[in-house]
Order: C-alpha cells, then structure tokens, then sequence
C-alpha cells in the first residue's frame, strides 16, 4: 500500500516482516516484522520493524500517514508508528488468519476480517475491540468502509454481502443474488451504491437506500483492486 502523501510504500510478506520504503528514492525506512516486496530490481530496503509471528496478510494506512496497521496469519492485528516503526499495540480476537485490515475515512477506528468468519472493528487510539460483526457462514473475503463512515460493507465466500451500521453494528437486509463468492466490494464516493464481485466476475450493484438491486448481474472485466479489496472502476469514482 502507498501513504495518503504518496512518499512511501509499505508491503508485507511470508517473513512475517512488513517493510516501508521511501517511495522517490526506494529505500527501505523501517522493517515491521513483515516483509515489504521491492518494487524493482534496483530498490534499496529502507527499513524492517518485527512482531508477527506469522505471514503478513494485509496492510493499512492511517489517513493522517502517521501510523500502519498489519494483519497476520498468526490471527493478531498490529498497529506501528510510521516515523520510527515502534509498535504501538497488539489486537487479538479474531481465531482464524487475518486477512484484511483498513481504516476508517476518520481515522478513529479500524476494522479486520478473518478467516473466523467476522468482521471486527477497534478504537484506533485505545485498540479495543468495539464489535464483532457476525452473520457470514465462510470465509470474509473483502471489507470496504463507506467514504462518510456510516457504513462497513463485507464480502464473502457465502455469496453474500452484508451491510453494517458503523456505530451500532447493526447489520442491514443481507444482499443475496451472486451465485459464486464474492471477491470484491466497493462503495461510489456518493454513498449510494454498493458494487460487489463474484469469482464468476459477476459484478451486481445495489442501491444503499433500499438495500436492493440496482441493475441485474452482468459480467465485466475487473481493473484495479485496492488493499480494501475494493473495485476501481474507469470513469466513475469507487472506494
């Protein structure tokens, strides 16, 4: 993933390290326990910070740049200073493999996904836990946060996706009509729509105020996919 200021990158690996490199010169800052891939082949490694004990799934970015959060297979979330690599907290919970993480448009909280089946989010300055968001029968594949944070909207191998209230964590009407697990979501930049995507590459859209279908699933060649699991589409604005 890459700073909200665009001058450094952050990669995590199966070292279970996360590296951060500076992204106009490539070399390495810092070393987070998690690995950091080279972005080409004359990258210089800045810096590596360790903790995980386990292959590093995912990594996030505040908005604010001034911290990075991990998620691991060793079933932990961690939180690092972005100028020094300290880490700042450990959030244990989930009891399968995280494999997402990021961070709301405030930057008050953070949310996981876990192979356990849940969504979790977690006060970002404390990192306690403040729910667990429960519904999904198989593994959650994609998590987005609405670009006014009301909303959490996952994604999962049940074929379901499932809208939640950030606040409460109450959940809303599940969106059934994929026939495959789903392996993307994404919210429009007007928090009006929802756009999910299926292995089949299925792509169904669902209005946010009514909680249906907007048009019937019509297959589409996906572009880019951000660290939120989030489709990018050309010429409109997704998240």
């Amino acid at each position: 993933t890459v700073s909200p200021d665009g001058r450094w990158i952050v990669s995590g690996s199966y070292d279970y390290t996360l590296r951060v490199w500076d992204a106009a010169i490539g070399v390495q800052q810092s070393v987070l326990e998690s690995d950091i891939y080279e972005v080409s082949t004359n990258v210089q490694q800045q810096s590596v910070v360790k903790g995980h004990t386990g292959w590093v799934a995912a990594v996030a970015v505040s908005p604010d740049g001034q911290w990075i959060v991990s998620g691991s297979g060793d079933m932990t979330v961690r939180v690092w200073d972005a100028a020094t690599g300290v880490q700042l907290s450990v959030l244990e919970g989930h009891t399968g493999a995280v494999r997402g993480v990021t961070v709301s448009p405030d930057g008050r909280w953070i949310v996981s996904w876990s192979a356990d089946g849940t969504v979790r989010v977690w006060d970002a300055v404390t990192g306690v836990q403040q729910s667990v968001l429960e519904g999904h029968t198989e593994y959650v594949s994609a998590v987005v946060v609405s670009p006014d944070g009301r909303w959490i909207v996952s994604g999962s191998y049940d074929e379901t996706v499932r809208v939640w209230d950030a606040a409460t964590g109450v959940q809303q009407p599940v969106l059934k009509g994929h026939t495959r697990g789903v392996t993307t979501v994404s919210v429009s930049a007007d928090n009006q729509i929802i756009e999910s995507v299926d292995w089949d590459n299925v792509t169904i859209r669902w209005s946010m105020s009514t909680w249906t279908k907007v048009d019937d699933g019509t297959t589409i060649e996906k572009t880019a996919i951000s660290t939120s699991s989030s489709l990018s589409l050309p010429g409109s604005q997704w998240v």
